[in-house]
């Protein structure tokens, strides 16, 4: 298993991917999912890991929601702009299905999704949810993954220098459970622990991915705000950069993003 993608909400596909490209991003439309109800663009890296940037295919329907059910993404956009959730990829998606369910996690049978490229390359994938949160959820492909995520140089060259994500911040609102709950998600044990002032911290590895849950515990902090507008779930996401820099952080479509030097 590995981590495969982080999804980032947006209201309006095409102002966002102008605001993404003006980042120094190069962003490249997806396409539209199956059912019509919202369509992607893509920022992709050299190391395989890319952004979802998703926005509904008309606005009015995050107004009068159609009922849930396959391909129907629109439950990414109750709480606004901003990301989403995360996403995990594994060959064995029965498999983990099974094992979450046996350690005590309540997660829906996988279901079938899909989208067609903008130059009619169809794509197929199974998903499972597991409730209550969608960072994570898990990604099985049908058809090859190069169709999905392009690995062709011009579309994972950035102007900025990104080459990868390669840190997650989970907010969580109580650590140990969010321990529990990740471990068994991810299927590994926390690596290590950080003392960062009035932030409780524990860190998984993904793959080559850290991930790091935090827990405030000063109810005035950024990061208490967050959860309580929000919900547990992603904060921020840190991408590498082929060249050295300070470190550069920003907010964009409600996404924290942070451009890390080498």
């Amino acid at each position: 298993m590995r981590f495969d993608h982080a999804i980032i909400a947006v209201f309006d596909l095409e102002v966002a991917t102008t605001d993404f490209e003006e980042l120094g991003f190069t962003v490249v439309y997806g396409g539209k999912h199956d059912g019509g109800l919202t369509h992607n663009a893509l920022i992709t890296f050299k190391d395989g890991t890319y952004f979802e940037v998703m926005a509904p295919t008309d606005p009015g329907l995050l107004e009068n929601p159609p009922d849930p059910g396959p391909g129907n993404y629109l439950f990414l956009f109750e709480c606004g702009e901003g990301f989403a959730g995360y996403v995990l990829h594994t060959d064995e998606l029965e498999v983990v299905v099974d094992r979450v369910r046996q350690r005590g996690i309540r997660i829906a049978d996988p279901e079938a999704g899909g989208r067609i490229r903008a130059d009619g390359v169809k794509l197929a994938w199974r998903t499972a949810f597991p409730q209550g949160s969608v960072s994570p959820f898990f990604i099985t492909d049908k058809s090859p993954r190069e169709f999905r995520v392009r690995t062709e140089p011009e579309l994972t060259s950035h102007a900025n220098g990104a080459i990868g994500i390669e840190r997650l911040s989970i907010v969580v609102s109580n650590l140990e459970a969010g321990i529990a709950r990740h471990s068994i998600l991810l299927g590994e044990d926390p690596v290590r622990s950080d003392a960062i002032e009035g932030i409780e911290t524990v860190a998984f590895r993904v793959g080559a991915i850290e991930a790091t849950l935090a827990a405030p515990v000063d109810s005035a902090s950024p990061l208490a705000n967050h959860l309580s507008r929000r919900g547990e779930g992603l904060y921020q996401v840190a991408v590498g950069i082929d060249r050295p820099a300070n470190e550069e952080s920003f907010l964009a479509h409600g996404a924290r993003i942070r451009l890390v030097g080498t």
